[in-house]
C-alpha cells in the first residue's frame, strides 16, 4: 500500500514540472542558456580620446656637487684665524683661513733686505767696472802716444841724431804704458766678472723675496669658487705638517646627476634633453635640470651608457648626497588613445575593454600605460575614436547586443572625434 502511495506521488510531481515548463515556454520567458547575442545589456559608453603623452626614461642616483675641493696648507703652519665655519657661505677669492703669519713675515722682511744689500753692491761693482774701463782707455791712449814716440825715436836715433839712451828712455816709457795697458784690462775683466756676479745676486735676492711674499701670501687660505663650507677640519692654535686637510668647500649653485640608461635609448638622448628631478626630501615638488654629458660608450657586460645632468639648485634647497630620481624626456607621442579607468577590467594577469560598434560588444585585450587624470593610456588594442563600454562589464562578452543609457556619455560626434595615427615627436 505504502509503495504504490510513493509511486503516485513521483508521478504527480512529474506532471507538475510538466506543466510549469510548458507554461514558461508559452509566456515567452527567455531560455538561461540563450546565446549572449539575443540579450540586450543596457550600459554607458566613453570614446578612447587622443592626448599627447610624454616617453620618459627613468634614472636613479645621488646628486654631486658640480666642484669639491678639500683646502690644505703648503708649509707646516700653525693655524691663526678660522674666519669661516660649516654651512657659511664663501666668495672666489674670500679668505676662509689665517695661518700664523709672523715667521712669514720676517722672512719677506729679510728678503727685502738682501735683495736691497744686492742691488747696492751691483750699483758699486758696475761704479767700478765704469771706473776701470775708463783706465783702460787712458791707459790705451798713453801706450799709443809712447809707441808713436819710440818710433820716431828710433828712427832719430838711426840717422844719428839722438843718442841711444834717448832712444832706450822712449822704449822704456813704451814698455810701462803697454804694461799699464795690460794690467787695467785685468782689472777691468776681472770688475766685470765682479759685476756679473753682483747681477746674479740680485737676481737671485728677488726670486728668494718671490718665494717669502709667496710663502707669506700662503698663509691665506682662500676659496677657489663661490660656494659653501662643507666642513671644517682644524682647529685655532694647532699646528700642522704641509698638506693637512684644513676645509671641505662646495659649490652647490647646480647640482649634477648621473646614470645610467639602457643602450636602446641612445639615439634618443643627447645633450641638451630636459629632466625633471624628485628628491626624497621634498616630496610632491619637481625640479628641472637638462643633461650636460653622455657617455660615448656603452658597457659591455650592464648594456647600458652614463648620463650626466646638470640641475639649478639657485635656492640651494638641494643638497649634495640626496637620492634622487629622474625622468629624462625622450619625446612627445602624439594622438594616443585613453579610456576611462572604469572601461578597464582586470581579471587573472588580462587585461580588456569592451569596444561597442553596430549595438554590439566586442572584447578586446589591451596593453595599458600611464594613468592620468581618472583615464588609462592604451598603448594597443584600442584606437582613438573607437567607443567602449564604461558601465555592466560584468554582463557582458564578445557578441553580445547592447543598449546605451540613456544620458549616459557616449561618443562625440564623428566631425570631432580625433582619429588620426599616432606620432612619437623626439623634439
Amino acid at each position: 500500500m505504502m509503495r504504490t502511495t510513493r509511486i503516485l506521488v513521483i508521478t504527480l510531481c512529474g506532471f507538475v514540472l510538466a506543466a510549469v515548463g510548458c507554461s514558461r515556454e508559452k509566456s515567452g520567458a527567455p531560455a538561461a542558456n540563450a546565446a549572449p547575442s539575443e540579450r540586450r545589456i543596457t550600459i554607458s559608453v566613453a570614446q578612447a580620446d587622443g592626448r599627447d603623452v610624454e616617453r620618459t626614461v627613468q634614472i636613479v642616483g645621488t646628486l654631486l656637487a658640480q666642484e669639491e675641493v678639500t683646502l690644505a696648507n703648503e708649509v707646516p703652519a700653525t693655524i691663526g684665524k678660522i674666519l669661516v665655519d660649516l654651512g657659511d657661505r664663501v666668495r672666489k677669492g674670500q679668505v676662509v683661513i689665517q695661518l700664523d703669519e709672523r715667521e712669514a713675515r720676517l722672512e719677506v722682511d729679510r728678503a727685502v733686505a738682501n735683495l736691497q744689500a744686492a742691488r747696492e753692491a751691483l750699483a758699486r761693482a758696475r761704479q767700478m767696472l765704469d771706473w776701470n774701463r775708463a783706465n783702460v782707455e787712458r791707459s790705451q791712449a798713453v801706450l799709443t802716444d809712447a809707441q808713436t814716440n819710440l818710433k820716431r825715436f828710433q828712427d832719430l836715433f838711426a840717422e844719428g841724431a839722438i843718442s841711444a839712451s834717448q832712444r832706450d828712455s822712449a822704449q822704456t816709457q813704451s814698455d810701462v804704458a803697454l804694461a799699464s795697458v795690460r794690467a787695467n784690462e785685468a782689472q777691468y775683466e776681472s770688475d766685470r766678472a765682479a759685476a756679473k756676479n753682483a747681477e746674479a745676486n740680485v737676481e737671485q735676492a728677488s726670486t728668494a723675496l718671490e718665494l717669502a711674499r709667496k710663502r707669506l701670501r700662503d698663509t691665506e687660505i682662500v676659496a677657489p669658487f663661490d660656494g659653501f663650507v662643507r666642513k671644517r677640519l682644524v682647529n685655532v692654535g694647532e699646528t700642522y705638517k704641509e698638506k693637512t686637510p684644513l676645509m671641505s668647500l662646495v659649490a652647490i649653485q647646480a647640482l649634477k646627476l648621473q646614470g645610467e640608461v639602457p643602450e636602446r635609448f641612445a639615439p634618443r638622448l643627447g645633450a641638451g634633453r630636459p629632466v625633471r628631478v624628485e628628491v626624497e626630501a621634498y616630496p610632491g615638488r619637481t625640479f628641472t635640470g637638462t643633461i650636460t654629458r653622455v657617455s660615448p660608450a656603452v658597457d659591455v657586460e650592464s648594456r647600458t651608457f652614463t648620463v650626466e645632468a646638470s640641475v639649478p639648485n639657485p635656492g640651494g634647497v638641494l643638497k649634495p648626497g640626496f637620492f634622487a630620481k629622474a625622468s629624462i624626456l625622450t619625446g612627445v607621442e602624439r594622438n594616443v588613445p585613453f579610456v576611462p579607468e572604469e572601461a578597464v577590467v582586470t581579471f587573472a594577469g588580462i587585461v580588456k575593454v569592451y569596444v561597442i560598434a553596430d549595438g554590439k560588444a566586442e572584447e578586446r585585450r589591451v596593453t595599458t600605460g600611464q594613468r592620468r587624470d581618472g583615464r588609462v593610456e592604451i598603448l594597443e588594442g584600442v584606437k582613438v575614436g573607437e567607443t567602449v563600454a564604461s558601465s555592466g562589464l560584468s554582463q557582458l562578452a564578445t557578441g553580445t547586443t547592447v543598449a546605451v543609457q540613456a544620458g549616459a556619455r557616449g561618443a562625440p560626434s564623428p566631425d570631432k572625434a580625433d582619429t588620426g595615427n599616432r606620432k612619437l615627436d623626439t623634439g
